[in-house]
């Protein structure tokens, strides 16, 4: 009987609370009329299509940290020395493709530039075909921030040695260089069990830019979003990579940089042959300036020997007017004389008419 009484307490408490908890939820939340949160709408057929493919690609070999393959005795003491490994971009040439064309492998982690971005770059840096400052500027950044890492890494490891103190010479120098991104970040990281782990996620984020410069691959004189999703079949296997091919989108909105144009007019006239026999369509000036410039001085000439008169014309003209000229000559002396002769007559006839007695 006692264990009834108890579990009939339960039960009553149990009604009690739920009651509570139901005019709470109604006072607040329109209980039981508010359907809560909307459903999600399940993922569509393309975009699972989408995943499942990005899922199958391969990943890019990182490049931070480094694989330890040591080729020396000093590498096996000290280690590989870091060196960006990028997406390799095959370029070729085809009778139909043009002659800018390239590809690269479709990997799970590679990214590009924003087009906004890859556009500044070209039309501001004339960065459109040749792009090894470019190139160099990624391996700079990359080299820097692998040289900030390594003294970051140095002033973690002075923490663990109290007989040091960093504040001496030559470990304050140290300091002065890395202890401002402590500054920034404090109060951001967590704190585990009375330890500050600031000092890890700034060497992995560190590490990860340094590993992220290795998958940013550059697309000039393309824009990343003109790439093609294919498949090709490289050393024997069936592999995705993206094309990038035909005439750049920004060689038709903006004039074509003005050293590629004298490049092909001066060394490769099978190029400027491609260009104008395929696209001759799209107004767009393949030859260089000075090139457009002689053309029109010339038609300019031509146009102003036109409109002058030949010189048989001329010529004809000129006797023309000279033999007219001329007839009025001999008519004006003509006339002339036959008026002195006249007057001379007269003054005879009068001279011997005063003679006559």
């Amino acid at each position: 009987m006692f264990e009834r009484k108890i579990l009939e307490l339960k039960l009553a408490s149990i009604e009690k609370l739920s009651s509570i908890y139901e005019a709470i939820a109604k006072l607040l939340f329109n209980y039981p009329d508010n359907p809560g949160m909307k459903l999600v709408n399940p993922i569509s057929e393309e975009r699972r299509s989408i995943n499942a493919l990005i899922r199958g690609l391969p990943m890019h070999p990182r490049g931070y940290p480094i694989v330890p393959t040591p080729k020396s005795m000093l590498e096996a003491f000290v280690g590989n020395f870091p060196h960006t490994v990028t997406v390799e971009k095959v370029f070729y040439e085809h009778k139909t493709d043009g002659y800018y064309n390239f590809y690269v492998q479709n990997y799970r982690n590679i990214f590009f530039l924003p087009d906004w971005i890859s556009q500044w770059i070209q039309l501001n840096f004339d960065m459109s075909v040749d792009i090894r400052m470019l190139e160099y500027f990624r391996e700079s950044v990359f080299l820097t921030v692998l040289f900030f890492m390594m003294i970051l890494q140095l002033r973690i490891q002075l923490f663990w040695f109290l007989s040091i103190n960093p504040y001496t010479r030559p470990w304050v120098y140290v300091i002065s260089i890395v202890d401002w991104i402590f500054d920034v970040s404090a109060g951001f990281a967590p704190v585990f069990l009375g330890l500050d782990l600031s000092s890890a996620v700034i060497t992995g984020l560190v590490g990860k830019l340094l590993d992220n410069l290795n998958h940013l691959v550059f697309t000039m004189p393309f824009l990343p979003s003109e790439g093609e999703r294919g498949k090709l079949m490289i050393n024997g296997q069936l592999k995705e990579v993206i094309l990038f091919r035909y005439l750049p989108s920004l060689w038709y909105s903006h004039p074509i940089p003005e050293d590629l144009r004298e490049y092909w007019y001066s060394e490769r006239p099978e190029i400027l042959k491609f260009m104008q026999k395929n696209y001759n369509k799209l107004d767009i000036e393949f030859l260089p300036t000075r090139v457009l410039k002689e053309m029109y001085e010339q038609k300019h000439k031509i146009n102003m020997l036109d409109k002058m008169p030949t010189v048989e014309a001329s010529l004809n003209h000129m006797s023309t007017n000279i033999i007219a000229e001329s007839n009025n000559y001999i008519t004006d002396i003509s006339q002339f004389v036959n008026q002195k002769q006249f007057m001379f007559l007269h003054f005879i006839e009068n001279s011997t008419d005063k003679w006559i007695f």
